[in-house]
C-alpha cells in the first residue's frame, strides 16, 4: 500500500496592520523631520522669467518694491546682512567645513527681489552686497505659467 503525502502546510496569514502603522509613523516622522523652506515674504511678489530652473529660496534675502531689504522677517542693510550671514554660516561652504574658503571668495547671497522694484534699485543693492563681501549672487524669479 502506498501512502499518500501529507499535504503542505498553509503558511500563516500575515497581518498588515503592524506594517500600516510602520508606514503611518514613517510619515509622521519625516512630515516633522523634514526641512521645511521659510515661507515667502508677503511684500514681495517675485520677478517673473518663463525658463527659470525650479528651486526653493531658503535664507534669501528680500527686497520689497521701495527697496528696503529683508531676511528673516526684519529689515536689514547689506553689511549687517553680509554680518549675520558669516555668523549664522548662511552661504558659505561651512557644511563642508571649508568657511575660511567661503570667506576668501565672499558669501553666496540669494536675492528674492519685487517685480516692481525698479532695475536701478537692484542694481545698487546688488552693488552695495559686493562692496560688504557678497561673492555669487543669484537672483530667484518666479516660474511664469503659459
Amino acid at each position: 500500500m502506498k501512502k499518500l503525502p501529507r499535504p503542505a502546510e498553509k503558511p500563516p496569514r500575515e497581518n498588515t496592520i503592524a506594517l500600516i502603522n510602520i508606514v503611518f509613523l514613517m510619515l509622521i516622522f519625516f512630515l516633522i523631520a523634514g526641512t521645511i523652506a521659510p515661507p515667502l515674504d508677503n511684500d514681495v511678489e517675485l520677478i517673473k522669467s518663463s525658463d527659470a530652473d525650479p528651486a526653493e529660496p531658503p535664507h534669501a534675502l528680500f527686497i520689497t518694491e521701495d527697496g528696503v531689504l529683508r531676511f528673516q522677517g526684519k529689515s536689514v542693510t547689506p553689511a549687517s546682512y553680509i554680518a549675520l550671514a558669516r555668523e549664522q554660516g548662511i552661504g558659505t561652504d561651512s557644511d563642508n567645513g571649508d568657511l575660511d574658503a567661503a570667506q576668501e571668495v565672499g558669501l553666496s547671497v540669494k536675492i528674492a527681489a519685487d517685480g516692481k522694484l525698479p532695475a536701478t534699485g537692484l542694481i545698487a543693492v546688488i552693488d552695495q552686497l559686493k562692496n560688504a563681501g557678497a561673492g555669487k549672487i543669484t537672483i530667484i524669479t518666479e516660474r511664469k505659467t503659459p
